[in-house]
């Protein structure tokens, strides 16, 4: 949205006039609110001028609809003068309170103040926390998602210090995570996380750590833990059960989470996980993890079933809802009862998945090499041919 608030008068009317308005919204036929500022306007003193005002502004939010974003816009005008934090932030929550009242034209109001304010000032993270404040509270965030894209650009604009964007970060994951938005809320988490990394205060993180590996097991749609091992914060969680259950979801199997578990029988429920979801994850993961290491071969049902530890009867299933998930592509031969997987995910990428590779790559340019021997040889038997050929049509 684009700025609108101009208000071209000098500033000691705009006071008068808007302490005007206040005093008729309240029905003070005495003009007392004009009475109070006219004199600090009149000496220059703005300041104390904008305090009284915003003090009083609450009166504003009973304003008529078509008057509403005049009025404040008013009000903004006057309060950027003195680019006060302080006395912004009362009118933000001013305009956050009693959500579920005006709430369409307070996010206009908001916005208006959010793209008035230059694009590299600091004011814009007050505002922009007080739209999403309102987003949650009224139940509509989908008035900002679209927004947050532009979160990490508008942070480096605004030049805000670090502890200013952990701040941010955590209320974005906070509030999506109220409004069930639980992927997009993980992902502000990490990012606030990341803050941390090269830090020497990563125990106060121990919580939001913990909730972040939590949260990547029990979300259905993360299948790939590698970006938790970049933070340090989760790092240092090391020595506890939570991390784990994380080494087992990264690159462990059935096997290994059952034994983990049966160390540890209240470990899944204490972390608020589901264990049957927990359960049906790490099946999914190990049977991605059979196929990276059995490409192209046939695996049997028998074989399957015994890493998930389910019936066979189950196996189809299994491997239908692996494909599904993304993380493999497969044939079933239910005749033969076999699957073939052409391509399967790695979970983590190490040492052992480069030394996989590279003994793959060696057999295939060995296969190349066989093959072209068999061409080669077999140009060479088809010129042979040839010539004896020639030879035989010359002697005649």
């Amino acid at each position: 949205m684009d700025s609108i608030i101009f208000i071209d008068a000098p500033v000691g009317n705009q006071v008068a006039e808007l302490a005007t308005y206040i005093s008729t919204l309240r029905g003070d036929e005495e003009l007392a609110l004009v009475k109070e500022v006219t004199p600090l306007a009149e000496a220059n003193n703005i300041s104390e001028a904008t305090k009284v005002l915003v003090r009083e502004s609450k009166t504003l939010l009973e304003a008529p609809e078509k008057e509403f974003e005049a009025a404040h816009n008013l009000l903004v005008a006057i309060v950027l003068i003195e680019s006060d934090k302080a006395v912004l932030d009362q009118v933000l929550k001013s305009l956050v309170s009693e959500p579920t009242q005006k709430t369409n034209i307070k996010f206009k109001v908001l916005s208006n103040i959010f793209n008035t304010l230059p694009a590299n000032s600091p004011l814009r993270l007050s505002v922009f926390t007080s739209i999403v404040d309102l987003a949650v509270a009224s139940d509509d965030m989908d008035l900002v998602l679209p927004q947050l894209q532009y979160v990490p650009n508008w942070i480096s604009e605004w030049g805000v210090g670090v502890d200013a964007e952990r701040s941010l970060l955590l209320t974005l994951s906070d509030r999506l995570k109220e409004s069930g938005n639980e992927y997009q809320s993980l992902e502000f988490l990490l990012k606030a996380l990341n803050t941390y990394n090269g830090s020497s205060d990563l125990s106060s993180q121990k919580t939001n750590a913990t909730r972040a590996i939590v949260e990547s097991i029990a979300l259905p749609n993360v299948l790939n833990f590698e970006n938790l091992l970049k933070v340090d914060a989760i790092q240092n969680l090391k020595s506890e059960k939570v991390y784990e259950l994380l080494s087992v979801f990264m690159s462990g199997n059935v096997q290994d989470y059952r034994g983990l578990v049966a160390k540890d029988a209240g470990l899944v429920k204490g972390l608020g996980l589901d264990e049957e979801e927990t359960l049906r994850k790490i099946r999914l993961l190990s049977l991605a993890s059979l196929g990276s290491e059995n490409l192209t071969r046939e695996l049997s049902y028998q074989e399957i079933a015994k890493a998930l530890e389910v019936e066979e009867s189950e196996v189809e299933l299994w491997v239908i809802d692996v494909i599904r998930a993304g993380l493999v592509e497969a044939k079933l031969n239910q005749v033969s009862k076999v699957v073939i997987i052409n391509r399967s995910i790695y979970r983590t990428f190490g040492t052992a998945q480069w030394q996989q590779l590279s003994q793959r790559l060696s057999s295939w340019k060995q296969s190349l090499a066989d093959i072209l021997q068999v061409i080669a040889n077999a140009k060479l038997t088809t010129g042979a041919a040839v010539n004896t050929a020639v030879i035989t049509n010359s002697s005649n």
